[in-house]
């Protein structure tokens, strides 16, 4: 199967792109694309019901901010298969200085970080990858 981006200016051949009917759901708020993304993956795979969406939340403390091993650990609650690939096993120190990060980015760094830490323990699937094509090593 080829990328959208390989298959720009050729002709599209059967099978080259499959297009899943996943429901659109809009961000509450500026800083929850993430739980948006989430709640249409599991509202495609017929596991939503927003009052167990929001009980996970409170469950695994999820508020306000929110990291992508969050998303991780969220969607392993909720018994999805799937592979988390991150060029960094941990917080990303270049994210300090951002305005949305500054904060509580030292509070949040060690909460992210013992994240990663048990993430295996909690059977999170977690892998380092290369670049964003998702190479892991």
């Amino acid at each position: 199967m080829r990328t959208e981006v390989e298959a720009a200016g050729s002709q599209l051949e059967p099978g080259d792109f499959v297009q899943l009917p996943v429901p659109i759901i809009q961000q509450l708020y500026h800083w929850d694309c993430g739980l948006a993304c989430s709640r249409m993956v599991l509202r495609y795979l017929g596991q939503l019901d927003d009052g167990e969406f929001e009980s996970a939340l409170q469950e695994l403390r999820l508020t306000r901010s929110i990291w992508t091993i969050d998303l991780a650990y969220l969607m392993r609650h909720f018994g999805v298969r799937h592979r988390f690939c991150t060029q960094t096993l941990g917080v990303d120190k270049g994210y300090k200085n951002q305005s949305f990060y500054r904060k509580h980015f030292d509070t949040e760094e060690t909460r992210v970080n013992q994240l990663f830490a048990e993430a295996k323990a909690c059977k999170v699937l977690v892998e380092k990858c290369r670049n964003v094509q998702h190479q892991c090593q």
